[in-house]
């Protein structure tokens, strides 16, 4: 594998996957189309709240496992709101045939390896070329960046940042399909994606670390991919304008199911109108520091509203008040 890796950051909901699958079809990289999640599958512990998960010693079978079951889901399942839809996209027996090939599977860097290789290999039919990049992004990335940048070190990393109070909301939406949920993992989620952006950016160097503002992705594209591709030392391709997933036109995963054939801004602020009061509240007490880094106008009046299903306004309210005990 190319040693010079491209990992994307950011929180649920953040921007993410767009940033990914603007880069989709450039010809001097190879996108992973789906959240890869390295160091879950190798039993790694997570401390991101909504994909948490506890330390455990795998052996390789168990390993690969894991690689398989990701690529057989991500080859049955629509992407919905939270990644890709690359449904039909995988050769699940050519990426089993491959999986099964590698080795040394309990040294992390070679399994990464591994999987990569393996997820090249299903869906072209072919080695991947050492001349490629990898692109990938993963919700939990941001925790592990020094992991990665010591597995790869010439690796590159991309941090996007979007307003909190958007970012709650649209991952509260995206949690919303049984009523409103429980805030607590996506308030942890969204705590530790900002606690390791202020901590990578001290250890990092600049020339390896950038964060980008989702708002100004979508409102100055051309400047802002112009500044990418300086950072990565890409050549400027057209692909970079329009997001795809295996070269073909990616619609987004907004939770307004909305539709989109080029980077947009049409629904930037559409979270004011969604917004509720407690959750202009939690952003106000556990992310002001966010707010006033990144220019984000601290909102001090929302109108009040409630979800309109009596469960969901129960469980409204059992939110604000265990957010209390907080």
């Amino acid at each position: 594998m190319n040693g010079n890796p491209i990992f994307i950051l950011g929180s649920h909901k953040s921007g993410s996957s767009l940033l990914r699958n603007l880069f989709d079809g450039h010809s001097e990289l190879f996108v992973i189309p789906i959240e890869a999640h390295f160091f879950q599958y190798n039993g790694y512990w997570i401390d991101y709240g909504i994909r948490r998960q506890m330390p455990v010693d795998l052996t390789e079978g168990q390993i690969i496992n894991n690689y398989v079951s990701a690529i057989k889901i991500a080859n049955t399942t629509p992407g919905g709101y939270s990644d890709s839809d690359t449904r039909g996209r995988w050769d699940v027996e050519k990426f089993e045939e491959k999986i099964k090939k590698g080795k040394n599977y309990n040294n992390i860097k070679s399994s990464i390896i591994n999987y990569i290789e393996a997820m090249y290999y299903s869906i072209y039919g072919a080695e991947l070329p050492e001349d490629k990049r990898v692109v990938e992004k993963s919700v939990e990335n941001a925790e592990f960046a020094i992991d990665l940048k010591t597995i790869f070190p010439n690796a590159k990393f991309i941090h996007i940042v979007r307003n909190p109070y958007a970012t709650l909301v649209a991952i509260r939406k995206f949690k919303s399909q049984q009523g409103y949920p429980f805030l607590k993992w996506i308030i942890e989620s969204m705590y530790n994606s900002y606690y390791y952006l202020e901590k990578n950016q001290r250890l990092f160097s600049k020339k390896d670390y950038l964060v980008l503002k989702y708002e100004d992705l979508v409102t100055q594209p051309k400047m802002i991919i112009k500044r990418i591709i300086t950072f990565l030392d890409l050549p400027e391709e057209k692909i970079l304008y329009i997001p795809t997933v295996q070269k073909k036109l990616w619609e987004g995963n907004s939770t307004s199911g909305e539709k989109f054939k080029s980077i947009s801004s049409k629904r930037l602020n559409k979270w004011k109108d969604e917004i509720y009061p407690l959750e202009a509240q939690i952003i106000n007490f556990k992310f002001t520091f966010i707010l006033k880094k990144y220019g984000y106008e601290v909102i001090t009046k929302v109108k009040e509203r409630y979800p309109e299903d009596k469960k969901s306004i129960d469980m409204y309210n059992f939110n604000a008040n265990f957010l209390k005990l907080l």
